[in-house]
């Protein structure tokens, strides 16, 4: 026994603009993307990073001045920061009601998610420097 209803998805006839049929919002899609490229360049950021345990600064320099690991630190670094402030910004969207409060604190994200970025690149700009 079955039920007839007028509710017909997008799948099926008339309800494309369901939100809930489609894959997902442009900020999922974006997110899901870093997190797949997140994976491979985390694992090979911390191989890197625990390689360099026990070497010498000259050694650490001499490993990171390397073009392809100081790439993938500068890549991870940068898009990590990305992926975090992003996130970030869901969480305080979805937890701050107050709406000046809502804007200081994505303002304060932003540049505080530019700031670690930037140091990040800094840190292994410096480190990749010749002497």
């Amino acid at each position: 026994m079955t039920v007839t209803t007028k509710f017909k998805s997008g799948r099926t006839e008339p309800g494309e603009a369901y939100v809930s049929d489609h894959s997902g919002s442009p900020h999922a899609h974006f997110m899901r993307l870093t997190s797949y490229a997140l994976v491979p360049l985390g694992a090979l950021s911390a191989w890197w990073i625990l390689g360099l345990a026990g070497k010498t600064l000259d050694g650490v320099r001499a490993e990171i001045a390397r073009p392809i690991p100081a790439i993938v630190l500068l890549v991870f670094g940068v898009i990590g920061m990305v992926h975090a402030r992003r996130g970030m910004d869901d969480i305080i969207e979805d937890y701050v009601h107050d709406d000046a409060l809502k804007a200081q604190a994505l303002v304060a994200n932003l540049w505080a998610s530019r700031a670690i970025a930037a140091l990040w690149v800094v840190a292994i700009l410096l480190l990749a420097a010749p002497k």
